[in-house]
């Protein structure tokens, strides 16, 4: 059941990034056609655009890191035995464990000041632009426990 929910899950995160991306293909597509062929220009477009390109990175993040995808420095690591290398990439899971943490305590105090504030374009609460941060670190923080559980599962560490 667990495996079903995670899987179910990171597909529906990878969905959400493509929807997003897709949504800010058509807004600046609309925007230039507007621009362009109809002579006015969209006064949210732009600020959509932005805001959208906040969530796919606070979404993208995890799903790189889910996938490894992440720049790494394993020129220095592939000289380790390979104990040391798990004992390296469990400590690399705690550190990544420990900046969504943080991450996260700081996004919701900056979400107390940002809620009473509105974006001037489309006229939101700025609170949700920041729960990108929420949202995309605590899957992070759920990944990261997610690795750091199979690893110690596995119990190959000398």
């Amino acid at each position: 059941m667990g495996n079903k929910f995670f899987s179910y899950l990171d597909r529906t995160v990878e969905f959400l990034l493509f929807l997003v991306f897709v949504v800010i293909g058509l807004v600046g597509g609309l925007q230039v056609f507007n621009r362009f062929v109809l002579n006015q220009s969209l006064s949210w477009s732009e600020e959509m655009q932005i805001y959208g390109h906040i969530w796919l990175i606070f979404l993208a993040i995890p799903v790189a890191y889910r996938r490894g995808s992440h720049i790494g420095m394993n020129l220095l690591t592939r000289k380790f035995s390979e104990g040391t290398q798990r004992r390296l990439t469990l400590l690399a899971d705690f550190l990544w464990l420990g900046l969504a943490a943080a991450i996260l305590y700081y996004s919701t105090v900056i979400m107390k000041v940002a809620k009473n504030q509105t974006s001037p374009g489309l006229g939101l609460r700025m609170d949700y632009m920041y729960l990108s941060l929420t949202v995309g670190w605590s899957y992070l923080a759920m990944l990261a426990l997610r690795k750091i559980a199979a690893a110690l599962a596995q119990r190959k560490f000398p």
